[in-house]
């Protein structure tokens, strides 16, 4: 979820993916608010449909980092692990603790309203992350202790290792520190991302087949919810069944998609960090002023959704410092670059 870098070649599917992850994130959020608002009610169609994203969504954002970390990283030393950590802890932790902190304090405005209360700001940015931003929060923990592939043998350890932590979390272990627990129940769908590159696993080509596994996952999610079926491991199967169903399909039909697509891929990162700063508050004040219009709230909430962030990463961007809390790595590599100009020229 950032902007284009110099020097790489875009991954169309994984725009794509990302594209579709971020706005099915954006409609589970916005529609757990519509529901514990009372504004929808709270049906089977809305139960599957919630249970069902929530297999998946996330899951789809950690293997398309996993896919580009082990494509244009190279992090297998330990002077090339320091230099990555402090490239993530900038990249992922200034956006991190400002959206953070935005939530944290549009929750305490609006703490009358609000559907979730928050813990004080420091146990919120450290300890325990409030969603969505608990995705960046892991992935800055999941650098922290993953290097990259050397060679296919390293990525199918690397496999192995990734899956013992997933089972190590399926059967109840890790779960005191909020940080390890997500670093072993994420760090195998990072490493399938890794895998896919190391592999050189072609996508493209395959739409048939993720078109079939799409329908059984949607079978699936369709049985196990409706037969009340639960467990982590029936969702791990699941989750991974859809990944699969969908990485494949968009990399069969990429070229199908238009200009909307590439649009919202140009705005993934400020859609998934801002969302809920622009819908949360709309629905409270129309709330406060008597509207309680379920259409009205869903089709501005969701407008909002997407058109505020869109709209605030163009005003940020034109304002540089304001861009920063998007993109530090892009701001600060500017300001090298500038840095190094101005040196030469009185030299």
């Amino acid at each position: 979820m950032s902007e284009k870098t110099a020097g790489r070649t875009r991954e169309k599917w994984v725009d794509d993916v990302k594209v579709i992850a971020c706005i099915l994130v954006v409609l589970g959020h916005f529609f757990q608010s519509m529901t514990k608002a009372n504004i929808l009610p709270e049906n089977d169609l809305y139960g599957w449909f919630n249970t069902t994203i929530y297999y998946f969504h996330v899951p789809l954002f950690f293997i398309c980092s996993g896919y580009l970390y082990q494509k244009y990283s190279k992090v297998n030393s330990v002077g090339s692990w320091c230099k990555n950590v402090a490239k993530k802890a900038l990249a992922l932790g200034v956006p991190y603790a400002t959206f953070t902190t935005a939530t944290w304090v549009l929750k305490k405005v609006f703490s009358s309203s609000v559907n979730d209360q928050i813990g004080g700001l420091g146990n919120t940015l450290l300890l325990h992350p409030t969603a969505p931003y608990w995705y960046l929060y892991a992935l800055f923990f999941i650098f922290l202790v993953t290097p990259t592939f050397s060679s296919v043998k390293s990525a199918a350890v690397g496999l192995i290792v990734a899956l013992a932590a997933k089972v190590l979390i399926l059967t109840g272990g890790g779960y005191s520190v909020y940080a390890v627990s997500t670093v072993l129940s994420n760090e195998i769908w990072f490493v399938i991302g890794m895998s896919i590159c190391s592999f050189n696993v072609q996508l493209k080509g395959r739409k048939i087949q993720g078109t079939i596994f799409g329908l059984l996952f949607v079978i699936l999610s369709i049985v196990v919810y409706t037969a009340k079926i639960s467990g982590s491991a029936i969702s791990f199967a699941i989750g991974l069944l859809a990944c699969v169903a969908v990485i494949m399909m968009v990399a069969g039909f990429e070229e199908k998609f238009g200009r909307g697509m590439k649009l919202l891929a140009k705005y993934t990162m400020p859609i998934f960090l801002m969302h809920t700063l622009f819908a949360a508050p709309l629905r409270s004040i129309l709330m406060k002023i008597g509207i309680e219009n379920a259409v009205i709230h869903v089709v501005l909430g969701l407008v909002i959704s997407f058109a505020g962030p869109i709209i605030a990463a163009w005003i940020m961007k034109k304002t540089k410092w304001l861009e920063f809390f998007l993109y530090p790595n892009k701001f600060v590599k500017v300001n090298v670059i500038l840095l190094n100009k101005a040196s030469k020229k009185y030299l």
